[in-house]
């Protein structure tokens, strides 16, 4: 026989899964999105640990780090590392690190804010240089001389 008890859990647990999938799903559509801007594949970010691999490659990080996910103590490191890693991608869209305050207390808002925002991606800042993704600067205006026959 069911009690009220029972049933309240019983909701309570089928309302957790629904809202677990609905924020799984804007997250991915989030960061998909921005890596759709950055140049990277979006469907990596409907990959669970794909996308994590990912953030840490575009922060100048090893993406085999995220295997550290499977250390329960080790999941703080990583958690570290995606925070750094949000923190360097900022500047490629534009932003500063009031942004990483963001992506480290609420992600999913800051790759939403970076995905379907009007950021544009500027260019990647890895392994500690500038990398600029802009197209080549105008030819200079000076024609060039013309061969002389002799």
């Amino acid at each position: 026989m069911n009690t009220p008890d029972a049933s309240l859990a019983a909701l309570l647990g089928l309302l957790s899964f629904v809202l677990s999938v609905a924020l799984y799903v804007w997250t991915a559509l989030a960061v998909s999105a921005m890596f759709r801007k950055m140049g990277e594949e979006p469907w990596k970010a409907w990959v669970p640990f794909l996308n994590t691999a990912t953030l840490l490659k575009w922060g100048g990080f090893s993406p085999w780090l995220v295997l550290l996910t499977f250390i329960p103590v080790a999941q703080i490191v990583v958690y570290v590392l995606v925070v750094v890693s949000a923190h360097r991608i900022n500047p490629g869209f534009g932003y500063g690190t009031g942004m990483t305050v963001l992506a480290a207390l609420l992600f999913v808002v800051w790759a939403s804010i970076l995905g379907f925002g009007p950021a544009r991606w500027l260019g990647a800042r890895a392994a500690g240089r500038r990398v600029s993704v802009a197209p080549d600067p105008a030819p200079s205006a000076a024609p060039a001389a013309a061969p002389t026959a002799a």
